[in-house]
């Protein structure tokens, strides 16, 4: 067996030791590893835990199963994501905006290509925004069901 299947065959435990070992109301972790996951689906890079602080606070929702659910788009899962979100959002938006892949990837290329054409950005929020609502609402039921006892 490969490494990648024993890894997502594993996934589901990992992710069940992970919530488990948060000292809090379930509901909360529950809440708070959702509204991560929807975060994750937004094209706000690098700054999705700044973004997230207030809401845990105010909601008092759990910190870590938040900051679970956000990583939950990585350099591994994000391409096929934010491709995903990208053609969903301009189907919608009706934009006839190309994504060009760069020719040698970089933090700027990256960069560029997320403020470059303000068109790319809104399909990725819309279609981010779109695909989050229903990944949210998967991860509050995945999490609930991982965590009863």
């Amino acid at each position: 067996m490969t490494r990648l299947k024993e890894k997502a065959i594993r996934w589901p435990g990992v992710l069940k030791e992970k919530l488990l070992a948060i000292r809090t109301d379930r509901k909360k972790v529950s809440m708070g590893y959702a509204f991560g996951v929807f975060l994750a689906s937004t094209p706000f890079i690098g700054i999705k835990v700044f973004i997230a602080i207030p809401f845990i606070y105010l909601f008092k929702w759990s910190k870590a199963a938040t900051i679970i659910g956000v990583f939950h788009i990585n350099a591994f899962t994000g391409p096929f994501f934010y491709g995903l979100s990208f053609l969903v959002g301009k189907k919608l938006l009706g934009t006839n905006v190309e994504f060009l892949y760069p020719e040698t990837v970089s933090l700027k290329a990256i960069f560029t290509l997320f403020t470059g054409n303000i068109s790319v950005f809104y399909s990725l929020l819309l279609g981010g925004l779109i695909l989050g609502i229903p990944m949210a609402i998967g991860a509050y039921w995945l999490s609930m069901r991982l965590t009863q006892k």
